[in-house]
């Protein structure tokens, strides 16, 4: 009875154990997935997109991918880490463009590193770069690592190139061969573009200036026509334009009422005399500018349709009153009503009517022929 019962206690006991043995003996002898088994005949056991830290020629260093496995065309981060004494120049190359590889920009640091295994006797520095990289390329895909240069190179004195471990990478399709439920949309016909972008903005834009333009013009015309209509003409007295003559015989008749040589201002005199005639040949002749001085004034003079006698006495008194003004050369009383009496002369003269009497002149004095 006893021994009975020990073999049923047995018996029970063994049947857990082999039915784990007979489970784990279907799981070795399982085949791997198809969609596995179709990338690569290596064994994934070897390959490993994780941190790796390798060593060369002196020179420790670590690559590693981010995130694994990806899919195609998934975007992956490529960082590369090299330990370096301090104050060692290092610089990566650029990675090799076109295949199954797009890389994006590069971003590249150096921070100080504490301890790096040396227990801080020997300070260094860890120089790395990030870049973007996009596979096109399914299955056990390795990433060739980048060049370095480095200056100096360790255990030397001279620069010196190596090269970053080769990284690897499982690619996954986003569809696989083996995959029976994949749906696949149908193929479609060219879809038209939208409306925004078959328009042309630029017609739409002058249209716009265009019609703004007239808008503004419309309503200041308006606004001009309600102030025309609103406001009351303004009408400007006309005022009547003297005669050349008349105004000089005026100036001069102002000029003796002043009686300036009376009072010894022999220069002004001379200079309001020197204005009069000016300003009359200004308006007649036509030939003289303002600010000429008084050899100019003749020179313009010459060519004018006036005679040789006016010309001369035109000379005498220009002379005589420059040396009035600018030299205090002597002049008395008397000298200074005969050149009115010439200016007088001259402007009348020239008169191609003898004029109206001018209210408040002087009857005019027998001309004199000037003063030298």
């Amino acid at each position: 009875m006893r021994r009975t019962l020990a073999r049923a206690v047995l018996a029970m006991l063994a049947i857990p154990a082999m039915a784990t043995m007979l489970a784990s003996g279907s799981a070795a002898a399982a085949p791997a997935p198809p969609s596995i088994t179709r990338l690569s005949g290596q064994r994934p056991q070897a390959l490993r997109s994780g941190p790796r830290d390798t060593s060369a020629s002196g020179v420790r260093m670590r690559v590693q991918l981010t995130p694994a496995p990806v899919h195609v065309g998934e975007r992956v981060r490529y960082h590369a880490m090299v330990l370096v004494p301090r104050g060692t120049d290092v610089r990566f190359g650029a990675p090799d463009v076109g295949g199954d590889f797009t890389w994006g920009a590069r971003t590249a640091g150096r921070t100080r590193a504490a301890d790096n295994g040396d227990n801080g006797r020997t300070p260094t520095d860890s120089v790395w770069v990030d870049l973007p990289l996009q596979l096109f390329r399914s299955g056990y895909v390795d990433v060739p690592g980048l060049t370095l240069q480095i200056t100096p190179f360790p255990g030397t004195t001279r620069a010196g190139a190596t090269r970053l471990p080769i990284a690897h990478v499982i690619v996954i399709p986003s569809v696989t061969a083996a995959d029976s439920n994949a749906q696949l949309r149908p193929v479609r016909g060219p879809l038209g573009a939208p409306w925004w972008e078959r328009i042309s903005w630029t017609l739409v834009a002058i249209g716009v200036v265009v019609l703004a333009a007239i808008l503004a013009l419309v309503r200041y015309l308006r606004a001009r026509k309600r102030v025309a209509l609103s406001a009351p003409a303004l009408v400007r007295p006309l005022t009547p334009r003297l005669d050349p003559a008349a105004e000089a015989l005026r100036a001069l008749a102002e000029l003796r009422a002043q009686r300036l040589p009376e009072a010894g201002q022999y220069g002004e005199h001379a200079l309001a005399l020197t204005r009069i005639l000016r300003r009359f040949l200004e308006a007649t002749v036509g030939a003289t500018m303002p600010g000429d001085t008084s050899a100019e004034l003749l020179a313009h003079l010459r060519g004018s349709r006036l005679s040789a006698a006016d010309l001369q006495r035109l000379e005498g008194l220009l002379g005589f009153w420059d040396r009035v003004k600018f030299a205090r050369a002597p002049m008395g009383a008397d000298e200074a009503h005969r050149c009115e009496d010439a200016v007088e002369g001259f402007v009348r003269q020239a008169m191609p009517a003898a004029p109206a009497p001018v209210p408040g002149a002087a009857p005019p004095r027998a001309a004199s022929g000037g003063a030298s």
